[in-house]
């Protein structure tokens, strides 16, 4: 189905949930590809990843002008760009959703998790010793939920390797409601960064989405980054 849920990001993005009701089969009658990326696609065995993989391009192309062409690559650190367009990208699959986050000037960050129980004997592989302190008695698992994927949301948006989650990403305690809004920081080899992160479970309250953007920088063009 098209998307489900649409969010402007202030003045410069807008963010997209794809359902996934298609079959594979389905999906690729509505999209056409390049021949590079239909052979990265055949390289996926199991439908559920074919699945992911064309609903988010599909919400890409439906959160552009319908006329406007969108090419993707992955960079060395596997992070997603638009290999046409001087926009920012991030995007995120689990279960039956899609999402996908895209700014004109801005990086972005998006993850959406489904919740469950293995979540909690996960809680010091990805968290802080602070963290862990701050974690509520009530709701615990959902919370961590929250926690976990705006540690992914953090990672997509700053793109780059040997970030640890339980090193270098810390997150601010907030009390957790339906949606709301809280605070994170990177601080990666002495790159100190400060973020402001939104949360939002959906409707059947089965997942929750996170996403988040750079506010204080603007992304470099492509011309920008080639002269570079």
């Amino acid at each position: 189905m098209p998307i489900i849920f649409r969010k402007n990001i202030k003045n410069h993005g807008v963010l997209g949930v794809w359902k996934i009701t298609e079959s594979v089969d389905d999906m690729l009658s509505m999209i056409q590809f390049s021949e590079e990326d239909y052979v990265t696609f055949e390289k996926f065995k199991i439908k559920s990843r074919q699945a992911h993989w064309l609903a988010y391009r599909l919400a890409a192309r439906q959160l552009l002008d319908p006329d406007e062409a969108c090419n993707f690559f992955y960079d060395s650190h596997g992070k997603i760009h638009f290999s046409n367009l001087n926009y920012q990208i991030s995007v995120t699959h689990s279960g039956i959703y899609a999402g996908v986050i895209i700014s004109r000037s801005h990086y972005v960050g998006l993850d959406i998790e489904k919740l469950g129980d293995r979540i909690g004997g996960l809680a010091d592989k990805f968290l802080m010793e602070e963290e862990l302190k701050n974690l509520p008695l009530d709701n615990r698992q959902r919370y961590l939920t929250v926690l976990w994927s705006a540690k992914e949301a953090l990672y997509k948006l700053f793109g780059k390797p040997k970030v640890q989650f339980d090193r270098d990403i810390f997150l601010s305690p907030f009390e957790l409601k339906r949606k709301g809004v809280f605070n994170g920081r990177i601080d990666n080899y002495g790159v100190v960064r400060d973020y402001v992160l939104e949360y939002e479970f959906s409707d059947d309250d089965e997942y929750v989405l996170v996403h988040c953007s750079d506010e204080n920088m603007e992304a470099k063009s492509k011309n920008e980054k080639s002269d570079s």
